[in-house]
């Protein structure tokens, strides 16, 4: 089963980077979708983290790159 975007940017939240700084913002937001695909989750940063828009759209890319994103999955 494939990870969905809410749990692998979950996974970067420990990152040093762009990526991470964002999942982190991301990881303390309460109604942040768990599952949908980027038509949700681009109408959902929309709304609530305008301001990092590009952060979100690296995070985007660099989870469609991932070639099996669920293998990866932390238990956290």
């Amino acid at each position: 089963m494939q990870q969905s975007f809410s749990q692998w940017l979950r996974d970067q939240a420990g990152r040093e980077d762009e990526v991470g700084t964002f999942a982190a913002k991301a990881a303390e937001l309460p109604d942040l979708p768990e599952h949908g695909g980027k038509p949700i989750f681009d109408g959902y940063f929309q709304n609530t983290l305008q301001s990092d828009a590009a952060s979100y759209e690296r995070a985007w890319d660099e989870f469609q790159a991932v070639p099996n994103p669920g293998g990866a999955r932390s238990e956290s």
